[in-house]
C-alpha cells in the first residue's frame, strides 16, 4: 500500500490504512494514547512527498509543515519520532537550529519544517509559508485561528510553473478533544453556535477502538498492561484508554451509561412500515421544540431513527414546517403517535389552545407523557442503556441523530455549582427522548398495536 522511496519494515493499523488511503483535503486520525497515530502520520509525511508527480528536472519537490502546540512537546515527541523513523544521514539532513528536515531519498525531496504554534497570536508566522500540506501532531491542542490560516498556506508548493502539488491538505492526530470545544464540534460535523448539524465542516475523522477492545490497534509494540486501567480516573480511561470525548468540565453528565460505538448503529436503520407497529414521536415543548421519532422493534428493542430540532419557534410552526415534513417523508403509511411534555395540557392565556390542542389540530394524534418527574425520565433512558436483547443493544440510534447523540455523550448534564439540569442547547432533543422512553418503558409502545385504529397516519395522499 505504501510508495515510499526506501526499504524500511512499516505495517499501519488497520484504521491508519484507511486514514492514508484518504485523499480528503482534511483528516483526523483519532484514538487512545499509544495506538500508532503518530507514526502513521509521519508515513503519510513521507508517503505524500513520494506521491508527487516528478517535475522537469526529474524530481519530486514537496514542503510540509509539522505543528505541534509547544516547542518542548514538539522537540520531544514528533520530531524525536520522525527522526527514529527517518534518521538524519539515512535519509538527509536535520538542522537543528531552524527545526527543519530535508528530506532527500532517490527522487523525492521534501523540505518538513517543524514548528510550534501554540494561540492565536503565532497565525503571523504562517504567512509566509507556501507547503504542499501540513500535519498537526495533536491537534485539539492547535487553536481554530491557526487551522483557518494553515488552511490558505498548503497547495501553494511547488508551484504552478512547476506543475503544483499533486495533491494539498491538512490532516492531525490526537487524543479525543473534550466535548463543546471546537474540535469536538467539527469532528462530530456540528456548528458550534446551535449544535445543529452542517454536515460541512470539511473534516474526515477515522477513530480508532478503545485500547481495551479485542481489536486494539499497535498493542504489538507496547508493554504488557499498557492498558491497565488501576489507578486511572474516570475520565483517562474514557480518554485515553477507550478512545472516546473528554466530559464537559461544565458538568457531569446524565447518561453515564451512553457509549456511542455500543448504542449508535453504524448504517441508517430499517423503519418497521407493516401497518401495524407505530411510530412513536417523543416531543419536548417551549419556543425550543425537539421532537425524537423511533419505534419498538419485535425483539423488544428501542429503535431511534430520526430527530428534529428547532431553536426560536412555537410549536404549530414547528408540527408544519419540521415534525409533518419528515414524517411524511420518511415515515408515510407509519401509524404515528405523539407523547408529549404532560405541561403541554395546559392552555395558554393569549389563545386558551394547549400545545395538545395545537398538535391534535394538525392533524397527529397526541397525548401527554405519564408524568414530568425528572427521576422517571432519566431512569426510564437508563433502564434501556444498560439492558440487552439476545446480546444486543436494547437501545439503538441511528446515525444520522447526530444532535441526540452530543446530548447522550454529555452536552445533556447536571450543572457543576447545583446539581440541577443544565438547561442547553442539548437538553430539549434530550428531554424529548425521555418523553418516548417513558411511554414505550410503561408498556404503552405493545398497547397501541391493539388501538391502531386511533392512530394517526401518514399517507400518500397527506395526513388522515
Amino acid at each position: 500500500m505504501l510508495r515510499l522511496p526506501l526499504d524500511i519494515d512499516y505495517t499501519p493499523p488497520a484504521t491508519g490504512r484507511d486514514f492514508m488511503s484518504s485523499d480528503a483535503k482534511m483528516r483526523v486520525l483519532m484514538g487512545p494514547v499509544g495506538s500508532g497515530k503518530s507514526v502513521t502520520c509521519c508515513f503519510e509525511v513521507v508517503r505524500r512527498a513520494s506521491a508527487q508527480k516528478p517535475d522537469a528536472t526529474g524530481k519530486r519537490r514537496t514542503r510540509a509543515a509539522v505543528v505541534r502546540e509547544t516547542a518542548r512537546q514538539l522537540q520531544d515527541t514528533v520530531i524525536k519520532t520522525f527522526l527514529d523513523w527517518f534518521p538524519p544521514g539515512v535519509c538527509g539532513r536535520y538542522m537543528r537550529t531552524t527545526k527543519t528536515y530535508l528530506f532527500e531519498v532517490g527522487d523525492v525531496e521534501c523540505e518538513i519544517m517543524f514548528r510550534a504554534l501554540d494561540d492565536a497570536d503565532d497565525v503571523a508566522n504562517l504567512n509566509s509559508l507556501e507547503l504542499s500540506f501540513a500535519w498537526f501532531n495533536e491537534c485539539r491542542d492547535i487553536h481554530p485561528d491557526i487551522m483557518d490560516a494553515m488552511s490558505k498556506r498548503i497547495g501553494r508548493f511547488p508551484s504552478s510553473k512547476d506543475g503544483g502539488p499533486t495533491w494539498h491538505g491538512m490532516w492531525g492526530d490526537t487524543n479525543p478533544p473534550t466535548m463543546d470545544t471546537w474540535w469536538y464540534y467539527q469532528m462530530e460535523g456540528l456548528s458550534p453556535k446551535d449544535g445543529v448539524s452542517s454536515n460541512n465542516n470539511g473534516w474526515e475523522v477515522f477513530k480508532q477502538p478503545s485500547g481495551r477492545s479485542a481489536f486494539a490497534e499497535n498493542v504489538e509494540n507496547l508493554p504488557d498492561e499498557y492498558y491497565d486501567t488501576q489507578g486511572r480516573s474516570e475520565e483517562y480511561v474514557r480518554v485515553f484508554i477507550d478512545g472516546e470525548y473528554g466530559l464537559s468540565s461544565a458538568g457531569q453528565p446524565i447518561y453515564k451509561y451512553f457509549r456511542p460505538d455500543y448504542h449508535m448503529a453504524t448504517k441508517p436503520l430499517n423503519i418497521i412500515n407493516n401497518g401495524i407497529r407505530p411510530v412513536i414521536v417523543g416531543m419536548d415543548l417551549g419556543l425550543t421544540p425537539a421532537a425524537v421519532i423511533g419505534q419498538l422493534d419485535p425483539r423488544g428493542r428501542t429503535i431511534i431513527h430520526d430527530e428534529a430540532v428547532s431553536f426560536d419557534m412555537g410549536v404549530q410552526r414547528f408540527v408544519r414546517t419540521v415534525l409533518k415534513p419528515l414524517l411524511y417523508e420518511r415515515f408515510a403509511g407509519v401509524p404515528v403517535l405523539v407523547v408529549v411534555d404532560p405541561a403541554g395540557i395546559q392552555r395558554a392565556q393569549t389563545d386558551e389552545r394547549s400545545a395538545v390542542d395545537i398538535i391534535k389540530a394538525e392533524g397527529l394524534r397526541v397525548i401527554a407523557a405519564k408524568t414530568n418527574n425528572v427521576s422517571a425520565r432519566i431512569s426510564a433512558v437508563d433502564n434501556f442503556l444498560m439492558r440487552q436483547v439476545d446480546g444486543d443493544s436494547a437501545f439503538v440510534v441511528d446515525p444520522r441523530c447526530t444532535q441526540l447523540k452530543a446530548a447522550m455523550m454529555g452536552g445533556y448534564r447536571f450543572h457543576h455549582k447545583n446539581g440541577t439540569i443544565d438547561k442547553n442547547k442539548h437538553s430539549h432533543v434530550a428531554e424529548a427522548l425521555q418523553y418516548f422512553m417513558l411511554h414505550i418503558g410503561a408498556g404503552d409502545g405493545g398497547a397501541l398495536l391493539a388501538q391502531k385504529r386511533e392512530i394517526k397516519k401518514v399517507s400518500a395522499g397527506g395526513w388522515t
